[in-house]
């Protein structure tokens, strides 16, 4: 069974058009490679929106509870987040691997969270295509490998610290500054109606060779100042995306784009920012006031096309807490007294 551990990795992940983490230091005179004559031929470049498909991964958390004779799963979309520290040495940090709290804790948006007994990643494979592409492996949980939750318990998020080997998975980490600040909403540089693209699971067609994250794009509806219900049914700060999101859409991350014309000032390109993460969606029928995320129930309810969005400030709060800062710190400590080498 392959499994994936806690690990500080470099994090000099390219980002494409999505964003650049880290530039590398020109080479000097003395080690520069002779000029080669020109070309015309350009470099591929890889589209946005597969950039943005490379960012998650598939997890399946399978529960039990044994006082109700309950055993399931269920399965939701995560992300990878790069925090860059400097300990560590140049352009290395650390990943964490990023959900919905109903998903880590299944159960929870019902009051009653399970007793997981297992949590599953699916990655593809870096290599070339032809046969089996991708592959899921345990993350193996207890000891210092645990969840990370808000103190809020509105907040409908969870982090992992984990890092899957960048050698062998073909995946994108985000950047911690790609996340949107208080700042760029307030100055209004990201407003209603600026379009945004999620990617996430989809239940009818996964792929079974080769993991496939369906891509689906909208605008932002609202940015309430106002505290509304969240997935987890109790006040907190939420985002509304006018994008359709379903079942398994738990955990994707929404990035808005900032490029183009946008808000009367031209911008050649694409500048993309993690406006936040997927948490559920508004049921259209009467009654239902409260977005649905559960998968638990089995129920399936009409669904408006307004998804619920946590916003990205909820995760850079929870990235620089206490706890989590402390962690990165027994981590740096540990890796110190190991002797890992700082580049």
């Amino acid at each position: 069974m392959r499994s994936f551990r806690l690990l500080a990795l470099v994090v000099c992940i390219p980002m494409l058009v999505l964003t650049s983490f880290a530039q590398q230091p020109s080479p000097t005179q003395s080690s520069a490679p002779p000029q080669q004559p020109a070309t015309t031929a350009a470099a591929p470049t890889v589209p946005a929106s597969e950039q943005i498909r490379k960012t998650v991964g598939f997890l399946t958390v399978e529960y039990g509870n044994s006082l109700a004779d309950l055993k399931g799963g269920v399965i939701g979309t995560c992300f990878f987040v790069a925090v860059p520290d400097q300990r560590l040495g140049a352009n290395q940090g650390f990943i964490y691997l990023v959900t919905n709290r109903h998903v880590a804790q299944p159960g929870i948006d019902l009051g009653t969270p399970y007793q997981v007994q297992a949590v599953m990643l699916r990655l593809n494979r870096v290599g070339p295509g032809g046969g089996l592409q991708s592959v899921s492996g345990q993350i193996l949980l207890g000891g210092q490998v645990r969840w990370f939750f808000p103190s809020d318990e509105a907040v409908d998020l969870a982090i992992l610290p984990v890092a899957p080997d960048q050698k062998s998975f073909d995946y994108l980490a985000i950047p911690s500054t790609m996340i949107v600040t208080a700042e760029q909403l307030k100055t209004g540089e990201i407003g209603v109606n600026d379009p945004v693209s999620f990617a996430g699971y989809f239940a009818s067609f996964p792929g079974s060779i080769r993991m496939e994250p369906i891509v689906r794009e909208g605008v932002i509806a609202m940015l309430p100042e106002e505290k509304l219900d969240t997935t987890l049914h109790k006040q907190g700060r939420l985002f509304l995306a006018d994008i359709h999101a379903f079942h398994g859409n738990s955990g994707s991350p929404v990035f808005v784009n900032l490029g183009g014309m946008h808000h009367g000032v031209l911008t050649l390109g694409e500048r993309y920012f993690l406006l936040g993460i997927i948490s559920g969606y508004y049921p259209e029928s009467a009654g239902f006031s409260v977005p649905a995320a559960t998968v638990l129930t089995g129920e399936v309810h009409d669904n408006s096309g307004i998804a619920t969005v946590v916003p990205g400030e909820e995760l850079t709060n929870l990235l620089n807490s206490h706890e989590v800062q402390s962690d990165r710190d027994r981590q740096v400590k540990v890796l110190n007294r190991s002797g890992v080498s700082q580049k």
